[in-house]
């Protein structure tokens, strides 16, 4: 895509999010003027970008809901809930273009017919209010044989000519009648020269669409024509003719007409005389008035463009000279001669030309709302990447040089250049840092952008369930790493999904449990020392324990007597294990014991934690606890079995020593109790295969005590060196699908250190 398909395709996007945050916003609280202003001017936004990266189809719907629209600002339409959900479809079937769009350039072929679906039924929505005057012309092709009465005027008009181009085997006829906005001259418009586009034009006529006003109360500047035609090229070629215009184009296929002798044809010279005797009516009307010049120019130059066009050079010259001629003079009576004797030359003159040459003209609505000026800057995500990269590489030479301070330090004493060197590296050690932050900071957004995917979601399934449910949202503008806040989408949609239809009650259920008819599900967000927290709460029905219990015996997931050992809060944590639901049917909403598994594997795939509470009748909350950012990890330094590891300290609750006395041996296993937990102890350098260090009884062991995925583990090394912040890169070629390891990073000595994926090792 080129650079203006790129910002179309941004903006849309941003456009369509918007005008559905207002009605579903407008539906909850009211549609006040200001919002349905906003929700026009996006619906109108869109249309005019349509037509700028030239997508009729969406121009055309776009174009009903813009008349919905009108009619909810004047007052004759009410934003009832079939409104609201035809406006709504009208926007996911554009946000599906804009898919499109992006992915190939164009829209599907079955877009123009989806379009004027579409726009039927936004249009039929209109039909109840009231309104006077005709309905509007829709794009949907009239079909069949039989013929509109103007169409058949028309074939009658000039019945050789049309059929003699209908003698060619395959031929069909249609009959195009265009009825341009009366504003269409501000928009960009010119009627005659789309109609002299369409190829094989056989007929035209040009009429009134209203009856003419007195000449002192004429608007030149309003469009008061409807203009009809006959042609044998295609239906497409047509439509691609009227494609900006298209809600003002019927197009109607006809029957071939019988053959009929003595018809003259015309090839449309009578258009050029009707539009030469409009010229010389208003050069006699202007005689004498101060605006001659202007009138006299005007006649003179689009009357010989005309003649012009139709082959007639020498009388567009002629008209030309006279024009010059009148305006010297100050008097219109040689430009009228002129133009009289052109007109009797015209009786028997050559034909017309027909083509459908030159460029289409730009659609531009000078009446559209001027766009606010963004501040904002868009710039490419790769390239806030590579500067995270490279800042990760600086943090590995900032590390480097601090291991050079302390041998400096070490092999020279107390000197002063040791000295030196241990205020530079504080200083570029704070500088890295600073760098550091202000790049990660761009990466940072708002959880704004996932949550406001979530009410429409809300409103769709509530409906679909027969609840009455409201979403609260609380600190939008928190911010988090990019990565993070998208990926969070997919586990907010399953909680909330799970929230709706396992979690809430029937209006009947809640009336007999003393609860209000309208259920409230929260998505609330907040910042937490160096971590990020979002909570899904519902004042549902809650879990019951015992149900989890019983549907994980059903299932096998743990023997009758570990399910029994469990505490409420353990047994809770079973609902994402993979495979379980609580849920006594399948539906299309939930209850294939997917969605709980999805959002744990998620959440822990980026270094967050899940917990659950919940109260039997009083509801459930659900806490994803996630890093600020995933660019930058803290990590532990351990010594095991003669290697150095790396454990995120996002799985490490503490560190400890014991003594052989608190170690209590349970079946094969050694544990240890802590804060009233027991704690399996492993050897990481038995887990990882190497040697195990021998210990006594009179040994102290360390132990670095781990929680990951709900389960607690305490594991054995040797010795703990350090604690960082590192950049993490993968694991690079052939150890790219090794198990157990999260990725590598250097430390300062040069050394490549190994970081360990708990989940995968721990047993």
């Amino acid at each position: 895509m080129n650079a203006l398909h790129q910002q179309f395709v941004a903006e849309a996007r941003e456009l369509i999010q918007q005008a559905t945050d207002d009605l579903i916003a407008g539906e909850r609280e009211g549609l006040s003027d200001h919002r349905i202003d906003r929700v026009f001017r996006a619906f109108h936004t869109l249309k005019g970008s349509a037509g700028v990266v030239d997508l009729p189809p969406m121009g055309l719907t776009l174009h009903a809901a813009e008349d919905v629209l009108a009619a909810i600002q004047a007052g004759r339409l009410g934003a009832t809930a079939d409104v609201i959900d035809q406006a709504l479809a009208c926007l996911d079937q554009v946000s599906a273009w804009v898919d499109d769009f992006e992915a190939g350039a164009s829209l599907p072929p079955q877009a123009g017919s989806a379009a004027r679906d579409m726009a039927e039924n936004l249009r039929r929505l209109l039909a109840g209010q009231g309104a006077a005057g005709p309905a509007p012309m829709s794009a949907t092709h009239d079909t069949g044989p039989a013929p509109p009465d103007w169409a058949g005027r028309l074939v009658n008009f000039q019945r050789d000519k049309i059929l003699r181009e209908a003698q060619a085997p395959g031929t069909v006829l249609f009959a195009v009648s265009y009825e341009p906005r009366a504003t269409c001259f501000f928009d960009g418009d010119d009627p005659l020269e789309l109609m002299r586009r369409i190829p094989r034009l056989l007929a035209l006529h040009v009429e009134p669409r209203d009856a003419w006003p007195l000449l002192s109360e004429l608007d030149p500047f309003s469009c008061n024509l409807r203009l009809q035609g006959i042609s044998g090229a295609k239906r497409e070629e047509i439509s691609n003719v009227f494609r900006l215009v298209s809600d003002q184009v019927r197009i109607a296929e006809i029957a071939l007409p019988k053959p009929a002798a003595g018809a003259a044809e015309d090839d449309g010279t009578r258009l050029l005389q009707a539009f030469m005797e409009e010229q010389r009516h208003m050069l006699r009307a202007s005689k004498g008035s101060e605006d001659l010049a202007g009138r006299a120019g005007s006649a003179a130059r689009v009357s010989a463009n005309a003649l012009r066009h139709s082959g007639r050079v020498d009388w567009a010259s002629r008209i030309e000279e006279s024009g010059a001629a009148a305006i010297s003079q100050g008097d219109p009576a040689p430009l009228i001669s002129v133009l009289d004797e052109a007109l009797r030359s015209l009786a028997g003159g050559p034909a017309l030309r027909s083509g459908n040459g030159g460029q289409e003209d730009v659609h531009l609505n000078a009446q559209a709302p001027a766009r606010s000026v963004s501040r904002g800057l868009r710039v490419d995500e790769s390239k806030i990447d590579a500067l995270v990269d490279l800042v990760g590489e600086l943090l590995v030479v900032k590390n480097g040089f601090s291991h050079l301070a302390k041998r400096a330090e070490g092999e020279t004493g107390a000197t002063e250049l040791a000295r030196a060197i241990r205020d530079q590296h504080g200083a570029i050690e704070r500088i890295a840092a600073e760098l550091h932050a202000a790049i990660l900071q761009l990466r940072m957004v708002p959880v704004a952008q996932v949550f406001r995917s979530l009410p429409r979601l809300v409103r769709d399934i509530s409906q679909r369930l027969n609840k009455n449910v409201s979403l609260i949202t609380r600190g939008e503008t928190t911010e988090s790493d990019k990565t993070i806040v998208d990926l969070l989408f997919e586990p907010l949609m399953h909680l909330v999904r799970n929230a709706l239809d396992h979690g809430i009650e029937t209006p009947d259920q809640r009336r007999a449990a003393a609860k209000p008819d309208a259920a409230t599900i929260t998505l609330q967000a907040s910042r937490m020392g160096d971590r990020f927290v979002v909570e899904v709460i519902d004042d549902g029905r809650g879990i019951d324990p015992a149900v989890v219990r019983s549907k994980a015996a059903e299932r096998g997931l743990l023997a009758a007597d570990e399910l029994a050992a469990l505490t409420d809060e353990e047994a809770l944590n079973l609902i994402f294990s993979a495979g379980f639901s609580t849920a006594s049917e399948v539906s299309d909403i939930s209850g294939r014991g997917v969605g709980m598994d999805v959002v744990r594997a998620t959440i822990e795939r980026i270094g967050g934690r899940v917990s659950l509470k919940s109260r039997v009748g009083a509801g459930t909350t659900i806490n994803l606890d996630l890093p600020m950012n995933i660019a930058l990890l803290h990590i532990m330094v351990v010594d095991a079995g003669g290697q150095v590891f790396g454990i995120p300290m996002d799985a490490v609750s503490e560190t400890v020593r014991l003594v052989q006395e608190r170690i209590t041996r349970i079946k094969n296993n050694e544990g240890f109790v802590l804060h009233d937990r027991v704690v399996p102890i492993c050897s990481l350098a038995a887990l990882m295969g190497l040697p195990v260090t021998a210990t006594s009884q009179a040994d102290v062991r360390l132990v670095v005590v781990t929680e990951v995925g709900g389960k607690i583990a305490g594991l054995e090394v040797d010795a703990i060196r350090d604690r960082l912040e590192v950049v993490l890169k993968p694991m690079p070629g052939l150890l790219a699908n090794a198990r157990g390891y999260a990725g590598t990073t250097l430390l300062g000595d040069g050394v490549v250190l190994l970081v360990l994926d708990l989940k995968e090792i721990l047993p």
